[in-house]
């Protein structure tokens, strides 16, 4: 960790307590945003009923022990390729896109959901060497997908610097692929969306982990944050063969996260209403199955102020992986201690022997 934001010092105090405020300070005005929308406003009972016809839509026993029984396997898929520049040592930066296989496993919301033609494609960024390296997957996190700044937010040169290969999808309905005007729908109000949303994300994640080693990869893993570290931890308990998975900052419940952020509201709910909003969730809970990745193949990087998902999502997965975490200094958007969690990355991939010492 760099001297200046050593653990315990005044300066790391500081930090803590300004990543703390931007979190809090973007709940807020997220929560504001939502009590002057104009839209109508949701039945709460109305809601209530509908969680509990999701969860028994989905109660299946089978669909939990047999994960390709409700995450079926894509085909291989057909990419199209796109060059956007040149980069160092003979590397290119491509835009990747398929048309996304993916069809709603249960039928009730299925018309509704492929009618969302833009978030029929599915895209991505690539940095890749002349030659096939290892693959980092790089997920982002809610309301993101701008190829471009999540280029900056997961350090793609430094990545490339490591000598890995980066590919950075944009999950359903996210950036591109977000219907005209209608950001935020996933997750979101709709849990049938939710529901299917996830299984299009590990549907179209495990497409692309396919192509990859079509393409060369000698090893292809995930590095996920936020909503994206949820999706990267759903995706080792689904598929077996992913080589590596870091978890950054990550979301471990949707139930947990909806009761903390409202918790600052007059109108808070009930404990209970998260735990039906996770019942309607529990078939792409990263919770609900064993995982199929090994615990020294997996990393968990909290912040130690985060208040968008704080430190109880990241220990939950940590427990639940049986893996290694680590704990850099700042919030969950303000991460100003980021330089640790980067540091111990480093370490992780040199450890599983991802990547070679420089």
């Amino acid at each position: 960790m760099p001297p200046l934001v050593r653990k315990g010092s005044w300066i790391a105090h500081l930090a803590n307590a300004a990543g703390s405020w931007v979190d809090r300070t973007a709940i807020d005005m997220a929560l504001d945003v939502a009590r002057r929308s104009k839209g109508p406003r949701p039945d709460p009972e109305q809601q209530l009923r509908q969680l509990a016809r999701v969860a028994e839509a989905y109660g299946d026993p089978r669909l939990l022990a047999e994960p390709d029984a409700f995450f079926v396997p894509p085909s291989l898929p057909s990419v199209r390729r796109t060059p956007v520049r040149s980069l160092p040592v003979g590397g290119r930066v491509e835009d990747l896109s398929f048309r996304s296989g993916f069809v709603p496993t249960h039928e009730f919301p299925r018309e509704a959901y492929v009618a969302f033609e833009e978030n029929r494609t599915a895209v991505a960024r690539y940095w890749r060497h002349p030659n096939p390296r290892a693959t980092a997957v790089c997920i982002h996190g809610y309301l993101g997908g701008n190829l471009s700044f999540e280029e900056a937010a997961f350090e793609a040169p430094r990545l490339y610097q490591w000598g890995l290969d980066v590919l950075i999808p944009v999950l359903p309905f996210h950036g591109p692929r977000a219907p005209e005007g209608r950001r935020g729908i996933f997750p979101g109000q709709d849990p049938w969306r939710s529901v299917e949303g996830f299984a299009q994300a590990i549907s179209d994640l495990r497409a692309w982990h396919s192509w990859l080693r079509s393409e060369g990869s000698s090893a292809v893993g995930t590095i996920g944050m936020s909503l994206g570290g949820y999706t990267a931890a759903l995706l080792a308990t689904v598929d077996p063969a992913v080589d590596f998975s870091t978890l950054m900052v990550p979301l471990a419940s949707l139930g947990d996260a909806y009761l903390e952020h409202r918790s600052r509201l007059p109108e808070a709910p009930p404990p209970w209403v998260g735990r039906r909003i996770d019942d309607s969730l529990r078939v792409v809970s990263p919770l609900s199955r064993p995982p199929l990745v090994a615990p020294e193949s997996v990393l968990v990087l909290a912040a130690a102020r985060d208040a968008i998902t704080p430190s109880a999502h990241a220990e939950r997965l940590r427990a639940h992986f049986d893996a290694r975490i680590d704990t850099f200094t700042g919030g969950h958007l303000l991460q100003l201690g980021r330089g640790k969690a980067w540091a111990s990355l480093k370490d992780f991939l040199l450890e599983r022997r991802i990547i070679a010492p420089r």
